[in-house]
């Protein structure tokens, strides 16, 4: 090889290893800058009929769809229709409805315009209503606090299409009792003493370490929304409610009779009853042997527990759905849009701000 082939052929190996360095920088940036998604497995979203009432979204063993898409910021969600969309559903996403969130995404997004929609009939607003008017085509997309249950998906489909549950947050459910208990030496219940308690197999809260006071329980009925039906399958184990059991009408109300009834308990989501200064939220042990968890961040109880909330240490926690109509159309595009805004960094701070746990951090 003579001296010209030898400097011909060095720049050409000084080109390719070039080019190489700038493809790299290429592959680096380009994956640096790669919009947070996660996919429906991440999130736990379930498309499919689950296998009965209490299944939890499905895992890694379900047939994944499109991902859904969580951009960091409310102003990257994409693919956000126009127009007036009417949705409702559980009462324990009021929080998430305030005129500060809602504002704060019509600001960013001022086309997309959503309607808070009550049921007709006389029906009250919940979770079940809530899909229920979505299947019929009275919502665009609803807000449950349970998951989707196998007769809904069925429902669905008789009328041409699915449904999908998004989950967006994590909340927890917390029993509250009447504060002379904890003055009077009530540390806590299990679970199996908090559903013995509302069945009526103990009846005195010095059988759970408090004092020799009458229990009495209030709940609403269990027929009332998303969080009374997760309380039956995940605490009462689908009993029925004892015969003294007093029926409320809602949160607030249960909150003013066990409030002025010295052995009183009631049960709601636990972002409803922290800060109230009537009543004291009590801590909850999964069973004898484990300790027990408060709901609240600390003594004063002004915010919930969201650390154990959010890694399982407290032992009654569940999470809040965006129910979203799959027909291929506006619907489900509103839905999807919905969501993903929830889902957003902004979206996520106000699922922190209303005393619930982010789903994404």
């Amino acid at each position: 090889m003579n001296k010209e082939q030898s400097s011909w052929g060095l720049g050409i190996v000084i080109a390719l290893v070039f080019a190489a360095i700038l493809g790299g920088i290429g592959i680096f940036s380009a994956g640096f800058n790669k919009p947070f998604n996660l996919t429906q497995q991440q999130l736990g979203v379930k498309t499919e009929k689950p296998k009965n009432d209490n299944d939890e979204p499905p895992g890694n063993n379900e047939t994944p769809e499109p991902p859904v898409t969580n951009d960091r910021s409310l102003a990257n969600v994409t693919n956000v229709p126009k127009g007036i969309f009417n949705y409702g559903g559980s009462t324990t996403f009021a929080p998430l409805r305030s005129d500060k969130i809602v504002g704060a995404l019509n600001k960013v997004h001022p086309e997309f315009k959503l309607v808070y929609t009550e049921p007709l009939g006389g029906k009250k607003p919940g979770s079940g209503t809530g899909i229920e008017m979505l299947i019929e085509g009275d919502l665009v997309f609803s807000q449950s606090s349970r998951a989707v249950k196998d007769k809904e998906f069925e429902r669905a489909k008789t009328r041409g299409f699915t449904i999908k549950q998004i989950p967006v947050a994590i909340d927890g459910i917390a029993f509250y009792v009447n504060p002379k208990l904890m003055d009077l030496g009530l540390k806590g219940i299990t679970l199996e003493q908090a559903r013995k308690i509302f069945t009526g197999q103990i009846t005195n809260w010095e059988e759970v370490g408090g004092p020799n006071i009458q229990i009495t329980a209030f709940s609403r009925n269990l027929k009332a929304g998303g969080t009374v039906d997760f309380f039956y399958e995940k605490v009462l184990q689908k009993q029925q409610l004892a015969e003294n059991v007093r029926e409320v009408r809602d949160t607030t109300d249960s909150i003013r009779k066990v409030a002025r009834t010295p052995g009183g308990i009631g049960y709601a989501t636990a972002s409803e009853v922290v800060s109230q200064q009537t009543i004291n939220p009590i801590a909850l042990a999964k069973d004898t042997n484990s300790d027990f968890v408060s709901p609240c961040a600390n003594e004063k109880c002004k915010s919930v527990n969201q650390e154990d909330f959010a890694d399982g240490s407290y032992p009654l926690t569940r999470r809040l759905f965006v129910v979203v109509k799959q027909d291929n159309g506006l619907d489900q595009e509103a839905g999807n849009a919905y969501a993903n805004m929830m889902l957003s960094d902004e979206g996520q701070n106000f699922v922190e701000e209303a005393d619930f746990v982010p789903i994404r951090k």
